[in-house]
């Protein structure tokens, strides 16, 4: 029975070494620093304990500016974040691509995508 347990850690173990060797990584997880992301709970929590305002609150007030974003890249095609950068909506044109499967060649349709891009000071922080 001991056995089994250790059987089954090892298969655990080389299974999480072969994804590291792969490089695959937690989808919450950052590829080069390897620091976990915020949850949005984690994020909530952290604009309440900053500001001092409650954590409905501070969910709320996250809810409203996503909402506000959304909105407002909608109508005009782009946002400004004084001090952060600046988000547009962008267009992909239809594409062929290749299922990875199968190497069947298929059609990729055209979508919108968000594109940002720091400002000064955003980028200036991370030299």
């Amino acid at each position: 029975m001991a056995t089994k347990k250790n059987d089954s850690a090892k298969k655990a173990g080389g299974a999480v070494a072969k994804k590291a060797a792969s490089g695959k990584t937690a989808s919450n997880k950052t590829a080069s620093t390897g620091v976990k992301e915020k949850s949005l709970t984690e994020l909530v929590s952290a604009l309440a304990e900053t500001t001092g305002i409650t954590k409905a609150k501070a969910k709320e007030v996250l809810d409203a500016h996503a909402e506000l974003l959304i909105s407002e890249l909608k109508a005009t095609g782009s946002v400004q974040l004084a001090g952060i950068g600046k988000l547009k909506l962008g267009q992909r044109a239809e594409r062929q691509g290749r299922n990875p499967s199968t190497g069947e060649a298929i059609t990729i349709k055209a979508s919108k995508t968000v594109k940002f891009s720091g400002g000064k000071r955003f980028k200036d922080s991370f030299q």
